[in-house]
């Protein structure tokens, strides 16, 4: 097995047990930081997904492109991480209100 296609199979597994995990999480909160927190883990297991689909061949990359930026590349690198710094937003604003 070759170091790439180990890397997208621990890729897989690892964000697969994160998202099974951020799901039974969402269902027991209600707090909307962690909301957040569990839509930036599911949109890196969709980058995951994405990712092994372009591996195989199942879709092409830069079919949407905008100034020669992909489009869909760009929204599964960054859209978590926002999820993640709105999370952070909340949580500090309402540590701040304490």
């Amino acid at each position: 097995m070759d170091q790439q296609l180990f890397n997208l199979l621990a890729d897989n597994i690892i964000a697969g047990v994160a998202a099974f995990l951020a799901i039974v999480v969402w269902v027991k909160t209600r707090d909307s930081s962690w909301v957040f927190i569990v839509l930036a883990v599911l949109g890196i297991y969709a980058a995951v997904i994405y990712k092994t689909l372009l591996f195989f061949g199942i879709i092409l990359s830069g079919i949407y492109l905008f100034n020669g930026i992909d489009i869909i590349q760009a929204a599964f690198d960054y859209v978590p991480q926002l999820f993640l710094v709105v999370a952070l937003l909340i949580k500090a604003v309402k540590n701040m209100k304490r």
